[in-house]
């Protein structure tokens, strides 16, 4: 059995060596079908404790690279696509950490934002990352972008999906204020002349008047505003009064006409 921890080591280390950060448990049995379960899970176990490889799913494990053995945490994009793939999911990087990609997100993110595919995954915290999970029914793939990392590719979702997202989960990730200062930035990557209307599919209408309105009155993009407005014509989208912010009350507030959006609160970018 010790020779077998000792090939096991070996492989771990020929692994790193040969760029590929990540194994599962899965890949250790077919690799050593004679070593022990309980023997495994020791040595591995040893191995997190050393902080020589981290496990931020059950079964699934990273090697620690050098340059991140100081602080012991692992940012999931190193790692993140192949997560997805052994759990078999479709999935792409979201909301603020995918708003980064384009140079769009003020502050420094604390956790790490994945949309899938439905059922729904619980959202995880372990080895000093907090990887928060939400869910779509379909994933269109045409939205989303492929981005060079250092174990590979990770997928991000566009400036265009990206700014729809933010704007559904803008509670998950400090409100509309916050939305608001980072579609500042990211506005200046998106290109709604290239959507169609299967655009419109990825969220409920009154999403699309909110980003609609906050182009034109917020952010004062008209032209773009003016894009977004004739692209839900074509796509035959029928416009209701809903409130700005859902949270809050929206009695006796103005109404936007055009939008039909209840301004029942004012925005301050942060500059």
């Amino acid at each position: 059995m010790k020779k077998d921890i000792e090939n096991l080591s070996e492989w771990i280390k020929d692994r790193e060596m040969r760029g590929y950060y990540t194994f599962t448990k899965e890949d250790i049995e077919k690799q050593f079908p004679s070593l022990g379960k309980d023997y495994m899970k020791t040595y591995l176990s040893r191995l997190v404790a050393k902080a020589k490889i981290i496990s931020p799913w059950r079964n699934f494990y990273v090697i620690m690279p050098i340059e991140y053995s100081l602080k012991g945490i692992v940012p999931p994009v190193f790692y993140i696509d192949q997560l997805m793939a052994y759990l078999d999911k479709e999935y792409y990087v979201s909301l603020l950490n995918a708003a980064s990609f384009y140079g769009a997100s003020h502050q420094r993110v604390q956790t790490f934002s994945v949309m899938v595919e439905l059922p729904y995954m619980r959202s995880t915290s372990k080895n000093g990352t907090t990887i928060l999970f939400f869910s779509k029914k379909d994933i269109q793939t045409d939205l989303i972008r492929k981005y060079k990392t250092q174990t590979g590719y990770v997928n991000v979702s566009s400036p265009e999906l990206t700014a729809v997202d933010l704007i559904e989960n803008e509670k998950s990730v400090g409100g509309l204020n916050r939305v608001c200062t980072v579609l500042n930035e990211l506005s200046d990557a998106m290109n709604l002349g290239g959507l169609n209307a299967s655009f419109f599919k990825i969220s409920p209408t009154p999403v699309f008047q909110r980003l609609g309105y906050i182009l034109e009155h917020i952010l004062e993009r008209n032209d773009m505003a003016e894009t977004l407005y004739s692209l839900m014509e074509i796509a035959g989208l029928k416009l209701r009064k809903v409130p700005f912010k859902t949270s809050k009350p929206a009695d006796g507030c103005k109404v936007d006409t055009k939008w039909k959006v209840i301004v029942n609160q004012e925005i301050e970018i942060d500059e």
